[in-house]
Order: C-alpha cells, then structure tokens, then sequence
C-alpha cells in the first residue's frame, strides 16, 4: 500500500489505483471509437512515469506498471460496446476522486490530479497520422478532464 492512501478505504485505493487507466480509456474511446495507438501510448506512458515522474505519484505508477496490460484487458472487458455508455461509465469512476482528493495531502492530491491531466495529454497525442499528435475536438475536451474538480 502507498503510504499517501493509508487513510483511505480499500474502495478508494483501488479507485486511485485505476484512475491512470480509466484515464487511458477515457482519451482513446473520446471519439467513441476504442484507438488502440492510445491505449499502446498510455501503457508506455505509465512506464515512463513509473521513474520519470518527480514527485510522490511515481509510486502510484510504479505499482501500476507491471500489471498494466492485464488491468487495461480487464477495464476493457468491463466497457460497453456502445460509445457513450463506455464514456459515461468512465466518467462516473474519475469523477469518484473528487471526494477522495481531499482525504489526501493535498500536495499529493494536486500532484495526482497534475499526472492525470498530464497523462491524457501524452494519450491524445498519440493518436493521427503516424503518431503526430493530432489532437481531435473530442478528445481535446476529453483531456481536461472535466468530471474532475480542478485542483
């Protein structure tokens, strides 16, 4: 367990947990369509993260990234075919941090909320001719990430 969530409940670790996920598929299914050139960059995204980043969010990633593969299949299985129930379901899961921000440091809860924002950024440039960072409408409103409350 990271020692920034011991004072929550197991429900709200998993949550925080999952968030870089959910935030994964949130960005690749923005067009209702599932991009696997995201889903890809996101999982590469983690790793780098898991060393790169400079503040205590590292060891969220760190724990996330030897089980990313099979936690984006099971969060995949768990999506609806339908695009706007896969989004709507995302959202409802991200938008759970919004009471959990504030049971954590709140350093540590702006740190997370950074990382979030920052990864669905490096997610959605991803996608486009060969990778080139072509950011779409949707998912430029998908990156702010608007079911959470900035922090």
């Amino acid at each position: 367990m990271l020692y920034q969530l011991k004072d929550l409940t197991e429900r709200e670790r998993q949550i925080v947990k999952y968030a870089p996920v959910w935030v994964i598929l949130y960005v690749a299914c923005a067009d209702n369509d599932i991009e696997t050139s995201e889903i890809d960059r996101g999982k590469e995204i983690i790793q780098i993260k898991s060393y790169a980043e400079k503040n205590d969010v590292r060891e969220l990633y760190d724990l996330l990234k030897t089980d990313i593969d099979q936690e984006i299949d099971l969060a995949l299985k768990e999506l609806s075919a339908v695009g706007s129930v896969r989004l709507s379901y995302l959202e409802e899961n991200l938008a759970k941090l919004n009471d959990i921000f504030p049971k954590l440091d709140s350093a540590y809860a702006k740190q997370l909320y950074k990382s979030l924002r920052s990864l669905a950024r490096e997610v959605a440039k991803s996608s486009g001719f060969f990778g080139i960072g072509i950011i779409s409408e949707l998912e430029e409103k998908a990156i702010q990430l608007p079911m959470l409350k900035e922090l």
